[in-house]
Order: C-alpha cells, then sequence, then structure tokens
C-alpha cells in the first residue's frame, strides 16, 4: 500500500510540474492576465470614456453591451518582462460601477493598461483600442 501512494504521489508531483511549466509557457507567449476583475453579474453598468474621439461618455446597461465590455477586457494581456512606457496617458477608459455600489476602473491606451494603479505594458498593442473603437465609438471616429 505504501508503494502504491508513494507511486500516485509522485505521479501527481510531476503532473503539478507539467502544468506549471505549461502555464508558465502560455504566460510567456501570450501575456498575463488581469486579475480581478468583475463577473457579469456584479456589474450594474459601464462607463466607456474615449475623450479623444468624443466629450461624451457612453453607459451601457443592457447585458449584450455589459458582456461586451468585459470581454474586451481580454485583451488586455501584459508583458510580465517589459516595463510599461512612462509619461503616457489612457485613450480609453472602462469604468465598472457594480451592484455594491463600488467602481472598477480600468484604462488603456495603445500600449499600456492602467489597473489598480498600476501600470502594465499590453503584451499585443493596439488591439484594445480599436476593438473598442469599432464596438462603442465607430460612429465617432468615421464622423472625424
Amino acid at each position: 500500500m505504501k508503494k502504491f501512494l508513494k507511486s500516485v504521489l509522485r505521479l501527481l508531483g510531476q503532473m503539478a510540474i507539467v502544468a506549471a511549466v505549461l502555464i508558465g509557457f502560455q504566460v510567456v507567449t501570450d501575456g498575463m492576465w488581469l486579475f480581478g476583475l468583475p463577473e457579469l453579474d456584479q456589474v450594474e453598468s459601464v462607463s466607456i470614456a474615449y475623450p479623444q474621439v468624443t466629450d461624451q461618455v457612453k453607459t451601457v446597461t443592457d447585458g449584450e453591451n455589459k458582456e461586451l465590455a468585459l470581454k474586451l477586457t481580454g485583451f488586455l494581456k501584459y508583458n510580465l518582462f517589459q516595463k510599461a512606457e512612462d509619461g503616457q496617458q489612457p485613450l480609453i477608459t472602462i469604468t465598472y460601477h457594480l451592484q455594491d455600489g463600488t467602481d472598477r476602473k480600468i484604462a488603456a491606451n495603445g500600449t499600456t493598461v492602467w489597473w489598480k494603479d498600476k501600470a502594465y505594458a499590453l503584451k499585443d498593442p493596439d488591439i484594445f483600442v480599436n476593438l473598442t473603437e469599432g464596438i462603442f465609438f465607430l460612429s465617432e471616429v468615421q464622423a472625424r
């Protein structure tokens, strides 16, 4: 019985090492995820500001657009091994107004994301800004 238990523990240890290596490889190649983002059922409304295009802050309350705004943050993976450039300003700010009365704010430009008062260098530049423009500010961008 001890021999069987020992072999099972050895197998579990090897599986844990393989999982850690695979996750590490995923983070290095695709970027690190932002942690602490709200869940859809916690969000009451979402405000999206893009001051370079319009002074109007768009607020969405319907489920489909709230879900789109949350899914956009999936494109904000950051590079663990690169420092964000100093002195840059965000282009787009998304504020999630939660049902408990608190707000969570995320901001980004083409190369940097600001989350929880820290700046991170984006792994895939410009994707977030381009998608947000196309989804929420297309008519304003075309009017320019």
